[in-house]
């Protein structure tokens, strides 16, 4: 730990002589190659010591970019930052790669039961719940004044679809920085990535809806139905035919592999979204592919229907540490505080609400799959941590709709912070109350 904190003072007290002083030749505004290095090595080395203290590392990650981003110590500027933010889109597709990669049906199966239940009695009650209590305080939301009850209820399901998002990142982030091992490790990775598989598709029918509800569209009716479900069949046929471009490229071809398929993954999101754009500008033709779900399903596609699953997840677990500091540092930086400042109150009140409401879902899931183990009683706690989709999600939601989707993103925003701080606290904290990780292991051996 010495050593990492005096890399740590060397590290800052160069920045700080390169960006105040000028020191090397480099005068102006840290250039986004600078912010990177200095992001990858000063958040890496905060990770390392908060771990030490008991706390996870991804909560360094994102504690050092928030305080040496632009609104705290400033070494890195807005500029800068935003022209980093092609790397949260290879940062989310590589996150989706490993989160599909991750579901193996031989390890859930035994778990099914009480997987499926956590899934649909979670989900149920998050969404239902936030959504409910969102439309009931919908008059203190400044941009929904002046709508009618059901452009309303439509965004507040936006409010109630993202928050059943979870972050299979800081999950398999915290399972392997304390290499946890057991049924309840199993349990709550099983439900965090199946979740997200859902909340993609759940997702996809919730902005649709609301993009037809706020358009004064007609009612929902046959064809559109039929393009939504299109769209996703889309998206899985996507995701199975990229996974065995995979499978040919680990058997036949040898290339730098996470780096290829990161690159997929960034190409795949950005042709959605200009297929969309194309589509909607030149056709008159709604369709949105989710890129994320091509992306998981893609790697769920290796990890199932090819013999080559753990050599996929160990080949990106290899490139994965550089990738989670620096998406976490960059998501860190990326917090607005005056964002915050302004919906700090409606943020905490999704938060509440959110918290709530999963630890509610877990209680009755529990019953309905007659735990007799208590798994279901502290899962609540492994399904607190939002980042990754959730993020990704908004930008989309920013992307639909551009008079509202600011507004949205600003306090969803304001709550996934306080969760991705919260939440691998809570899970670590669960994790070694259940007796799984490697610690706790070899201390009751």
């Amino acid at each position: 730990m010495q050593n990492r904190i005096i890399s740590l003072i060397i590290v800052v007290v160069t920045m700080f002589l390169v960006v105040r002083f000028g020191f090397f030749g480099i005068t102006g505004d840290a250039s986004p190659s600078l912010v990177l290095g200095f992001m990858l090595l000063s958040a890496y080395c905060i990770g390392f010591i908060l771990s030490r203290l008991g706390l996870p590392q991804i909560t360094g990650y994102i504690f050092a970019g928030l305080f040496f981003g632009p609104y705290f110590v400033d070494y890195c500027n807005s500029s800068s930052v935003n022209d980093l933010d092609f790397l949260n889109s290879l940062a989310l597709a590589f996150i989706a790669f490993c989160a599909g990669g991750e579901l193996k049906f031989s390890s859930v199966r035994s778990k099914m039961k009480i997987i499926l239940c956590l899934i649909g009695g979670v989900t149920a009650v998050v969404l239902v719940g936030v959504t409910f209590v969102v439309f009931l305080l919908s008059s203190y939301f400044p941009f929904m004044s002046g709508l009618n009850v059901s452009m309303r209820l439509a965004i507040s399901a936006i409010f109630g679809v993202i928050s059943v998002a979870r972050s299979p990142s800081s999950t398999i982030a915290i399972i392997s920085e304390t290499k946890a091992k057991g049924e309840y490790t199993d349990t709550v990775l099983g439900v965090t990535v199946v979740t997200d598989v859902v909340i993609i598709m759940l997702f996809a029918v919730v902005i649709s809806v609301c993009q037809m509800t706020l358009s004064d569209s007609a009612e929902m009716d046959v064809i559109f139905i039929l393009f939504l479900l299109l769209e996703i069949v889309i998206a899985l046929i996507s995701g199975f035919l990229l996974g065995k471009i995979i499978v040919f490229l680990i058997e036949k071809v040898k290339v730098e592999f996470p780096v290829v398929i990161a690159g997929m993954g960034f190409f795949v999101i950005k042709f959605c979204h200009f297929m969309g754009e194309y589509l909607q500008e030149f056709h008159d033709i709604s369709i949105n592919i989710e890129p994320l779900l091509v992306c998981m399903f893609a790697g769920f596609t290796i990890q199932n229907f090819s013999k080559h699953g753990s050599i996929f997840l160990n080949r990106m677990d290899r490139v994965s540490l550089p990738i989670y500091v620096a998406f976490f540092a960059i998501t860190g930086a990326s917090i607005n505080i005056d964002v915050l400042k302004e919906s700090w109150f409606l943020g905490l009140i999704i938060v509440v609400v959110r918290t709530l409401m999963i630890f509610m879902g877990s209680q009755v899931s529990g019953k309905i799959a007659g735990d007799k183990k208590g798994i279901c009683s502290n899962a609540w706690l492994g399904f607190i941590t939002q980042a990754g989709v959730s993020l990704g999600l908004l930008s989309e939601v920013v992307r639909r709709f551009p008079e509202v989707g600011g507004d949205i993103q600003s306090i969803l925003i304001a709550a996934i912070t306080v969760n991705q701080i919260v939440g691998p606290m809570a899970f670590k904290y669960a994790l070694n109350r259940a007796g799984e990780t490697e610690k706790q292991r070899r201390d009751d051996s």
